[in-house]
């Protein structure tokens, strides 16, 4: 794609995203997270076409969005010991003809066909050596639609940093547009490991400071020792619920873990979402748990094994307007799905409260506070310490969608399904609200969950039971609806 003339000098500007040349230490301990391949972090985004995208505009539209973020041409590139944060840089032998692929679907082309497809591709490690990311176009769809399905580390980035990204690279428009920014290509760059230690070394020595005032602010509060006495206590207390360390066991009907991911794709209209959520008092957050956790009283009904509560996991952001859009800025909410409670309205509820509890935990964001310390801890330590905190049965991310429509290379975004990683988990359900339809992906562990089908009868029952609190005289109830 040629620059447009009338471009003024300026104008022609990368997003301002993912621009940091160095990985957070939650990044880090992300991307190290591939030293075990059960915790490998690889996140996927499934779009629906309502055509075929022209594909010379497909691979136009990706050599632009790597020049609008420049982060789809960079590699990460470590220090010789596995340690400390890594570096980002431009790949000086970046190739779009090895991450943009296009497929043509075998099979009868069914959901089905495609979700298992994606699922062998999302179990394929990526190319640390690449720019971790790979794009697959699908065709041969029924009813002459097609399907994207993007691959990449989570270490790019959390949830809500992706959909701001796909939101400023996505058109709002089905024809082309000559008159978008043409930022030239990133010049290649090339970092040695010793770079790499010389910036790490660097980086510590900055702390210093930093640590100092914080041993200086703890010699002050000795002045008050109870009020310090009782800051102590209360985030003493709250380290190991954050750390999961005090969680419910974990079902024993979901205890198998494997590296067999398994996915499932539903939708809701989100005004039925959010009628429940206010019929119930509560956030569609609120209710979007209270169907998952309703699923599961349904299986475990249904597989003769009932238990009162699960391990939940909850990101919590802790992104501020001043942070860069992309890498992550989560931290982990700790929650007892309440399995046994029967009654909805009553689970909903119970939700919420622990909910708003996580959320003000004074210790929620211990990960990132010691992220600068457990980046420094080998891949193979800090993944030992990560597994021993992160045996969930359930993690559950919602994420805030694109609320207008979309298209890619002349074809309509019709839905977006997106499907996040097993960490040690037995399910990773994840919900994106676009244009009005709330789209919920499920990735499950084959050997937790052995029987997909149940699971999605009890999933859309679970659901439907708690959507039901809206009805009245003038509306129906709501439906969750399996895309097969």
């Amino acid at each position: 794609m040629s620059n447009d003339a009338d471009l003024t000098r300026g104008v022609d500007e990368p997003l301002d995203w993912a621009r940091d040349p160095h990985m957070s230490p939650v990044d880090t301990i992300m991307w190290r997270g591939d030293t075990d391949r059960r915790m490998r972090g690889t996140i996927c985004m499934l779009e629906i076409y309502d055509c075929d995208p022209d594909w010379d505009r497909l691979v136009a539209a990706h050599e632009w969005g790597s020049r609008m973020a420049p982060r789809f041409r960079q590699r990460v590139v470590d220090s010789p010991f596995g340690t400390g944060t890594p570096s980002w840089a431009v790949d000086p032998d970046f190739d779009l003809h090895y991450h943009l692929r296009r497929v043509r679907l075998g099979g009868d082309g069914s959901m089905r066909e495609l979700l298992t497809t994606c699922e062998q591709l999302a179990m394929t490690a990526l190319d640390a050596a690449r720019p971790p990311w790979e794009g697959y176009l699908f065709e041969g769809l029924p009813d002459g639609k097609a399907a994207y399905f993007l691959k990449a580390h989570h270490a790019l980035t959390d949830g809500l940093g992706a959909i701001i990204g796909l939101a400023q690279l996505h058109s709002p428009t089905r024809e082309h547009n000559p008159k978008k920014p043409q930022p030239p290509s990133p010049d290649p760059v090339n970092i040695t490991t010793l770079d790499i230690l010389e910036r790490q070394v660097a980086e510590e020595i900055r702390r210093v400071p930093h640590r100092i005032d914080l041993t200086l602010k703890g010699i002050r509060a000795l002045a008050h020792p109870r009020e310090a006495l009782s800051t102590a206590l209360r985030y003493g207390r709250s380290v190991p619920r954050v750390a999961g360390l005090v969680s419910p066991p974990g079902s024993p009907l979901l205890a198998n873990r494997s590296v067999s991911w398994r996915f499932g794709a539903f939708e809701v209209p989100f005004a039925d979402l959010k009628a429940a959520a206010t019929a119930a008092r509560s956030s569609v957050n609120d209710v979007y748990l209270a169907g998952l956790i309703g699923g599961f009283r349904y299986y475990h009904e249904k597989m003769n094994c009932p238990v009162e509560a699960i391990p939940v996991a909850i990101p919590i952001s802790v992104r501020r307007p001043e942070d860069p859009a992309g890498g992550n800025r989560i931290a982990v909410g700790r929650l007892a799905g309440p399995v046994g409670i029967a009654d909805p309205f009553e689970r909903v509820l119970t939700i919420r409260e622990q909910v708003r509890q996580a959320r003000h935990e004074p210790a929620v964001d211990i990960f990132n506070t010691l992220g600068s310390v457990m980046a420094w801890l080998p891949g193979s330590v800090l993944m030992r310490f990560s597994g021993a905190t992160s045996q969930n049965d359930l993690q559950a991310s919602n994420v805030p969608g694109i609320p207008w429509d979309t298209y890619v290379a002349g074809a309509k975004v019709e839905r977006m399904f997106p499907f996040g990683p097993l960490p040690g988990c037995a399910m990773m359900a994840t919900m994106i609200t676009h244009n009005g339809v709330a789209c919920l992906g499920i990735n499950s562990d084959g050997a937790a969950v052995t029987d997909q089908e149940l699971w999605a009868e009890c999933l859309v029952a679970g659901f439907n039971e708690v959507l039901a609190l809206a009805a009245d005289d003038n509306r129906p109830p709501g439906q969750l609806k399996r895309v097969v």
